[in-house]
Order: structure tokens, then sequence, then C-alpha cells
């Protein structure tokens, strides 16, 4: 199989079960670490529900990262004008930005546009825009190197999501970010199959190795990347309770998240 990143030969990696019925391969790129399964058959069948029973992080996500885009473009973008979500799901994102007072639009051609009506990519004349974001969508793609091409057609920078794959079997088997449960994620990317797409459309990588990147081409220092990224010190209900707490700690609880998400996960096996 040829690499969907770099037309180099990609080798199977891993065989496991998606959709509680398929049992698919996944291959790896020598050359530039991107792991992709087969060509999925099942997608249709993955997105008969465009948002995953299992995406319960989708209001926190896009919460944290409407404050993280927040400073990304007061950063490095102070003079943009408008932006676009690519693959912006129900519209919760750029319904928070427009509340921000950050003019995005959205595009999506498998979700209904729920909380940010009238202001889809058909509703803007001047359809160029000075800011891309693409949160938790690059794993989603087929054709990654055609899509990004395709959000590069509407604005010269793309800030996205995606989690950077691990190196062995092993950990790929535990990796929760493989979502078999779901079968949409098919494309799992490493730094270098990211730097690879960057040269390709002569653009520039920053990232935070981890999760969140940047390709443009503007010249920037990634530590600057990085620490526009970072969380601040005190959450939005921390700065609260100490304005009119005198400062005390509220009791905190653990999040319910990843409990909520493993008891999901075992009705839908026990559904399959």
């Amino acid at each position: 199989m040829k690499c969907n990143i770099c037309n180099s030969e990609a080798s199977f990696f891993y065989k496991g079960e998606i959709l509680n019925k398929y049992t698919i391969e996944y291959f790896k790129c020598a050359n530039c670490g991107f792991i992709q399964t087969e060509k999925p058959y099942w997608l249709n069948e993955a997105y008969s529900d465009a948002i995953a029973t299992l995406d319960i992080g989708l209001i926190g996500r896009n919460l944290e990262l409407s404050a993280i885009t927040q400073k990304i473009i007061s950063t490095f973008y102070g003079n943009a004008k408008q932006f676009l979500d690519y693959g912006g799901g129900y519209g919760i994102f750029v319904r928070l930005m427009r509340d921000k007072g950050f003019p995005f639009y959205r595009f999506d051609t498998h979700c209904e546009n729920t909380f940010a009506k009238y202001f889809d990519i058909a509703d803007v004349q001047q359809k160029k825009f000075d800011l891309v974001t693409a949160f938790e969508v690059f794993e989603h793609l087929e054709n990654p190197v055609e899509e990004v091409k395709k959000m590069f057609g509407f604005a010269p920078s793309i800030l996205f999501s995606t989690l950077l794959a691990p190196t062995s079997a092993e950990e790929f088997d535990k990796w929760w970010y493989r979502a078999p449960l779901s079968g949409q994620h098919i494309s799992f990317f490493s730094l270098e199959s990211l730097k690879f797409i960057a040269k390709q459309n002569n653009k520039k990588l920053y990232s935070n190795n981890l999760n969140l990147h940047l390709i443009t081409d503007l010249e920037i220092d990634n530590s600057a990347f990085i620490k526009a990224i970072s969380p601040k010190r005190k959450t939005l209900l921390e700065r609260v309770s100490g304005k009119f707490f005198s400062d005390k700690e509220l009791p905190r609880r653990k999040s319910l998240l990843e409990e909520d998400y493993k008891s999901i996960e075992e009705r839908l096996k026990k559904l399959g």
C-alpha cells in the first residue's frame, strides 16, 4: 500500500476490529511514520451519526479550543478579519468564537449546522479567510493531502488538532484515539508526516508535539506557539471563586469524562 501522505511504501502495522464487526488492517509508512487504515469501505455506516456517540468531550473541547484560538489570533493574527472553521460540526465553536467577537464561519459536509445558522460557508460572499481552524478533523480524512490543499484554498494558515500517533503496535492497540467503536478515525499522524504536509505546501509547521499544530507561512518561534496555546494558570471557575469567595478554593471534583466514556464504550460493545 502507498502512503497517503508521501506516497512511499506503507507496510502492515496492526490488525483490529472496528464498529464491533469488521476486522481491518492498518499500515504504517517507513518514510514519514503516517498510519492509515486499509481502504475504509465502512465510512457510510460509521457516519450514520455525524458526531460519534462516544464524543462526549465535544462541549468541553470547544470551550478549551475557543480560548486557545482567541489567544493564537490575538498573538499572531492581530489584523485578521475573517475565519473559517473547517469540519465545524454542529457549529458550537463558530458560535463561541463569534460570541468573543471573531467573525468565524462554518464549513462541514457531514453534519447539520445547529448553533451557527446563517454563519455557514454559503452565507459569506467573500470566501477567502485569514485562518482556517480544523479541530479533530485530520484523523477523519481519507485523502489528507487533497483535503489540506482544499483548506489552503480558503486561507494561508491552518490551526488544527490531532493527537500524534504512538510508534509501536502495542501502544497503538491500547490507544483510545484509535476509536474503533466509531470507525471514523482512519488517519493517524506523526510529527514527520505533518512536516511533510507543510513542506509540500511551502509552509512551516509549529507544534506542541502532542495534539495542537499550526501550518502557516508565518515566521514565528515554536516556543512562542507553545506559550500561546498553554492553558492559563487558573480556570474561569477558579477566577470567579477567587473574586467572590476571597480566594478560597471551592471543593473540586474529579471529571466524569473518562468514566462516562468507558461506560458508553461498554454499552456500545454489548449492542454489537
